[in-house]
């Protein structure tokens, strides 16, 4: 196996800055007879953690984000099929399938040495449902490496839709409820919003965050029987991709939004101390778009709580994350408490 070309990943990425993208060969052809028309094909995706990020470093920084294994497979995966697998550059790359899990969390611990940590992705990556030598769909297993130390794996599923197709799924999606005011939990705004002057109903140290306005989870209900719902709000100012770029709530908020309510959940539900826990597992169905302008509510329910093989006390949650009656993703992720 042998590195042949470097990549770039278009612009910059948005929360890692570069990444940097290696196609690895299976044999000592060249690229283009050993390329991905044959089947599975192998990359290696390097790129350095965020540092004094407006919000992933944000909080007690004892851990670095686990989502940000997420959201580097989802920068790239639309570069990979219509750069090497010749899938047009009209059809719209959307995630619909994520999973990442780590055996051992302390492989996630900010070291806190003032350097970026460097987050390494092998990729393995498989056409699927391919019509006249171009794949409808992508699937990728993962293994992640933190500064050359193991860390997780993962799979991810892309579909590439057509234009019409990707513009009936918005359509879908999109409901035209009066839009609701900022203090009952809006689920996005615009970019000429003011940013909001309403404090959280949620301290920001019980979502493992330390800025008031980095607070998505709004108005949550009691946790009784492991159960919780909550609003979820952007704030206007929020730094990651703004809703008014893509037409819809970015992947990247829900995540966060996920994130947030789980460790409420763990926290209210199992009294967890937020500032020691993270996700040590993900795995996300996306089922339809956010729509900026409806409300939106992720519910959550604890599971029962038990120990990880290092002793570390764990709790599974399942969310769903709401909108005008439908689910717009499902998911199940793991919160680990360390000390």
């Amino acid at each position: 196996m042998r590195d042949d070309q470097d990549r770039p990943a278009g612009a910059p990425g948005r929360e890692h800055g570069t990444l940097r993208l290696v196609q690895r060969t299976p044999s000592w052809e060249p690229p283009d007879a050993a390329g991905p028309a044959g089947g599975e094909a192998e990359f290696a995706l390097t790129g350095e953690l965020p540092r004094g990020h407006p919000v992933f470093g944000d909080g007690p920084r004892r851990f670095h984000d686990l989502q940000a294994g997420a959201e580097m497979v989802r920068e790239i995966g639309e570069l990979l099929g219509q750069s090497l697998f010749g899938v047009p550059a009209n059809r719209t790359g959307v995630f619909y399938r994520f999973a990442v899990r780590t055996p051992d969390i302390a492989a996630w611990r900010d070291t806190g040495t003032g350097s970026p940590a460097l987050l390494t992705t092998l990729l393995r990556v498989r056409p699927d449902k391919v019509i006249d030598g171009v794949p409808r769909a992508l699937e990728f297993r993962t293994d992640l490496q933190l500064d050359d130390r193991p860390c997780g794996a993962g799979t991810a599923n892309v579909v590439f839709l057509p234009p019409v197709v990707y513009r009936n799924h918005q359509a879908r999606g999109r409901t035209s409820p009066p839009r609701e005011p900022a203090a009952t939990g809006g689920a996005g705004r615009t970019a000429e919003d003011p940013p909001s002057a309403d404090p959280p109903s949620v301290d920001p140290a019980e979502v493992g965050r330390a800025a008031p306005g980095n607070v998505l989870v709004h108005a949550p209900s009691e946790a009784a029987h492991g159960r919780l719902s909550a609003g979820i709000r952007p704030p206007a100012h929020w730094p990651l991709p703004r809703v008014t770029e893509h037409g819809h709530v970015p992947a990247a908020v829900q995540l966060e939004a996920l994130r947030q309510t789980a460790l409420l959940c763990a926290g209210r539900s199992h009294r967890f101390a937020p500032d020691r826990c993270a996700l040590s597992s993900l795995e996300v169905h996306f089922r339809g778009y956010a729509e900026p302008a409806a409300p939106m509510r992720c519910a959550a329910v604890a599971g029962p709580c038990d120990r990880d093989a290092q002793g570390r006390r764990q709790v599974p949650v399942t969310l769903t994350l709401a909108q005008t009656g439908r689910a717009v993703l499902e998911a199940v992720v793991t919160v680990v408490e360390d000390f």
